[in-house]
């Protein structure tokens, strides 16, 4: 896969060819994954209505999932393309959740998450986004600052990612990804056992602010 298609899969430009192409791409299999990725959230350490990140919501499989499954008190929307905040802008469902105030929108490179309080969040989800995180370090320390001591981030990495173009997807070794959540402070980090098959299947990196 050519550089150009590479950085539109990262954030599609509205109204190209090369952004309608990647859209089409990235809403194959109707989000199967990212769906089964929040299935994976640690239960136990969900509280009840919790405050929810979500880096990079696409077109919003998994953000409908976070809804529909952990009945969340606020979620923040962090996605840089402006194509996929207006998918979900102009969904009917996620209006109301905008309009309510439990659901925001927001463009920010989610390195600065300056908006979101310390110790204010419950879980982070990114499906499909850490390859793309660079440096990995300072991503990691904002996320860390923004979960409560207890919450937890929850990466999906595909293995497919493995084999598309390295100058845009940079975090495609799992142990140095888990090395550095480490280092960024979190614990019981791993990855989780692979799940579904083919192209849809995904690995969950996890961990944990310490209490």
């Amino acid at each position: 896969m050519g550089s150009a298609l590479a950085k539109q899969l990262r954030a599609p430009t509205p109204g190209s060819c090369m952004g309608w192409i990647a859209q089409k791409i990235m809403s194959m299999g109707n989000g199967v994954d990212s769906i089964d990725a929040v299935s994976q959230i640690d239960s136990a350490v969900v509280p009840e209505n919790p405050v929810i990140v979500e880096i990079g919501p696409g077109v919003g499989f998994s953000l409908r999932e976070i809804f529909k499954t952990l009945s969340p008190s606020r979620v923040y929307a962090n996605e840089i393309s402006t194509a996929f905040r207006d998918k979900i802008a102009a969904d009917k469902e996620f209006a109301s959740f905008i309009d309510s105030g439990v659901l925001s929108l927001h463009s920010d490179d989610a390195k600065d998450l300056s908006f979101i309080p310390d110790n204010s969040v419950d879980i982070v989800f990114a499906f499909n986004v850490i390859y793309f995180l660079d440096p990995l370090s300072i991503y990691l320390q904002e996320l860390n600052r923004i979960l409560k001591p207890g919450g937890s981030v929850n990466f999906g990495v595909k293995p497919m990612a493995k084999d598309l173009e390295k100058s845009v997807y940079i975090n495609t070794d799992w142990d140095v990804c888990l090395e550095e959540m480490k280092s960024a402070g979190f614990t019981d980090v791993e990855a989780k056992g692979e799940r579904l098959e083919g192209p849809t299947a995904y690995i969950p990196l996890v961990g944990t602010k310490p209490k």
